[in-house]
């Protein structure tokens, strides 16, 4: 910071009220700097110049003063491409004024990235330090994904390495991003997700280490019930193991929990002799230093969080185009030429008559197509919006003008089979169909995205695998796709749910999809359950017809059995074993976690044939070759009946809609 002080300056106002006459103003200013917003800051250049070099070599590359639009001086003039609000906080860093912290991460977060875009080294460590004062804390677990979000939105590396670290507190799986409201976007989940396996993977490789060395073994000469090789009591090695295993235990609270969780269970044996009641609170806080060292020199070598800040959210798969279109004229500076070597795409089917054409489409890999420009206009109202609208001197080839789409050839060519009344040429894969209803979509293009999907309906065109599946569903939820968002979530329950499973294609994911998708699967699995519940429902539910058997006493109870109860008369009357095992069976596995692939009602009736086949009765002496009579004749009257019943109402339940895929 310049030792050089000015005259006190009318010091900005709260930057967070947005006021358009914020301004930072000295008596002996040299320099105007101009927002974005056109506000104006009238300061010392020296300052400026010492604080970034970006700056300093913008202002030395002023030939002449500007004008302000003020009645003061001449001066000259550096426009800038930031609101006035972040440059009137900025300047409090670096002026000898009371420095103004933001009041939102979000604000605080452009904050750092304005002065790390202008390489102010200086400031940045000021603003940092006056973050670190803040308390409570500006990144905490509660907002660790929105911030970790923020910092690499804005490519500020040291806020995102904190950000990660902190949320190891939170055990990253699947069933605990339902609660939450800011999952990160996909690419930047999977980023988390890489950076918590590395650190896991560190812990366990080196546990074995800890738990012989000195550092580990610092809780020693201890009397327990159950004592390690080393020497450490059972239950202090089993919580070292899970940290390794789950880094989010690693806190006072889980460490206490699980101490005291063996307290309670070594006082249910009097005069075990157990001593780990009476730990010495200096020998306690030695061997919570080294595991946290530990666990701290392990987590900074989980370097391998893939973190590209030159070049955020560049990739194709996760992003989307500024712009609907690109049309020469109007700001797209590419040419066909610049391209060498396009690629191998069929040209349109003769039928098409090209010859007749009017006008060129160019897809964002350089191919051309001739189609007519009226084909276009009756199809899309966005091409109808761009036809009626003065056109600038467009690029001509062969006499005809070239519009630029942001498709690639693929999916250009296939939406003009689409469009003109020939047989439709879809892509061969899922994935490709969607991306090619995206741009009917987005071209507004309803007859077209009608077309496509009778067609891919036609061909039974679909995800085939767990990967193509959850694929599918990004891409559709990305694109606002929603009858392809809900059948590809509904395809999803076949298989396991999970951060591994899942794997690279998370980075396709929103943030939001996420969670809904999350949110669909639980209330699936719950609906089922429901389902089962409705047959379970008193004396006129649907299973009242096995009420009878001779197998039904109060001795099933002992096994499992559910009752069912009339409000009426407060009676109770039980299943039949054979079936009660089964309904038990089906809950259980029904109440598993809802990450698991979701049962098939289909599979029901496997079970129930083989659970009836195997029951058998008493009648006087045990004879268990002899099967039940009454179960036999309920399924010969009405098995069928209630099995189909059943599978339908389970069916129902699984394929039930979401109104979260409403988009």
């Amino acid at each position: 910071m310049a030792t050089i002080r000015p005259t006190t300056p009318v010091l900005p106002i709260n930057p967070d009220n947005n006021s358009p006459n914020t301004v930072f103003d000295y008596p002996d200013a040299d320099i105007v700097l101009r927002s974005r917003d056109e506000q104006e800051f009238r300061v010392l250049k020296l300052y400026i110049i010492h604080s970034s070099p970006v700056l300093s070599k913008r202002i030395q590359d002023i030939s002449c003063p500007a004008m302000s639009s003020g009645a003061k001086a001449s001066l000259p003039v550096v426009q800038l491409p930031d609101n006035g609000d972040v440059l009137s906080t900025l300047l409090t860093f670096i002026f000898p004024v009371p420095p103004v912290l933001p009041s939102t991460l979000e604000k605080i977060m452009v904050l750092l990235s304005v002065a790390q875009t202008y390489d102010m080294v200086s400031v940045l460590v000021h603003i940092r330090g006056s973050i670190a004062l803040r308390e409570p804390p500006i990144i905490c677990q509660e907002n660790a994904f929105y911030a970790y979000s923020l910092a690499r939105k804005h490519g500020l590396r040291e806020e995102a390495a904190q950000a990660a670290k902190i949320s190891l507190a939170f055990n990253l799986i699947i069933e605990n991003l339902e609660a939450r409201s800011d999952i990160p976007q996909g690419v930047y989940l999977h980023e988390l997700w890489q950076y918590h396996q590395n650190v896991r993977n560190n812990l366990l490789s080196g546990v074995d280490n800890f738990r012989g060395s000195a550092a580990g073994g610092t809780i020693t000469g201890l009397t327990c019930i159950v004592l390690t090789n080393w020497g450490t009591p059972n239950w202090l090695d089993s919580y070292i193991v899970s940290i390794a295993r789950t880094p989010s235990c690693f806190n006072s609270v889980d460490f206490q929990t699980t101490l005291a969780c063996h307290v309670g269970e070594v006082a249910q044996f009097p005069g075990n002799g157990c001593s780990c009641t009476n730990i010495p609170g200096q020998t306690m806080h030695k061997f919570w230093t080294a595991l946290t060292n530990f666990v701290n020199e392990n987590i900074a070598k989980a370097s391998g969080i893939n973190m590209d800040f030159g070049n955020p959210l560049t990739s194709t798969l996760y992003t989307q185009a500024e712009s609907l279109l690109s049309i020469p004229g109007l700001g797209c500076e590419a040419h066909a030429q610049d391209h060498a070597c396009p690629p191998a795409i069929p040209p349109l089917p003769e039928s098409i008559y090209v010859n007749e054409a009017d006008l060129i489409i160019q897809s964002s890999d350089f191919v051309k197509f001739r189609i007519h420009k009226s084909m276009l206009a009756f199809s899309s109202q966005v091409f109808r919006d761009i036809f009626s609208l003065p056109q600038p001197s467009n690029e001509i080839v062969d006499g005809l003008p070239v519009l630029r789409l942001s498709e690639d050839a693929e999916s250009v060519r296939a939406l003009i089979t689409v469009l003109y009344p020939i047989p439709s040429e879809l892509p061969a894969t899922y994935d490709r169909v969607l991306s090619l209803l995206a741009a009917a979509q987005k071209y507004d293009m309803p007859a077209a995205q009608s077309s496509i999907r009778a067609e891919v309906s036609h061909r039974k065109l679909t995800a085939q695998t767990g990967d193509q599946a959850f694929h599918a569903f990004a891409i559709a939820s990305r694109n606002r796709l929603s009858p392809e968002t809900s059948t590809a979530a509904h395809l999803t329950l076949d298989y396991s749910m999970t951060l591994e499973n899942i794997g690279s294609g998370l980075r396709l994911f929103e943030g939001w999809a996420l969670r809904s998708l999350t949110i669909f699967r639980r209330c699936r699995r719950d609906d089922m359950l429901s389902c089962l519940e409705s047959f379970l429902g008193g004396r006129n539910g649907p299973s009242k017809i096995w009420f009878g058997c001779p197998e039904v006493t109060q001795a099933n109870s002992r096994v499992g059995v559910f009752f069912f109860g009339d409000s009426a008369d407060n009676s109770q009357s039980l299943l039949p074993r054979w079936l009660s095992k089964l309904f038990a069976e089906l809950f259980a596995e029904l109440k598993q976690m809802f990450t698991n692939p979701l049962m098939q009602p289909s599979s029901l009736r496997k079970k129930y044939l083989a659970a009836l086949g195997s029951h058998t009765v008493r009648t006087g002496s045990y004879n268990p070759a002899k099967a039940c009579e009454f179960c036999f004749e309920v399924h010969v009257r009405r098995g069928e009946e209630y099995c189909t019943e059943l599978e339908r109402n389970l069916t129902l339940a699984r394929d039930k809609a979401s109104s979260a895929f409403t988009l």
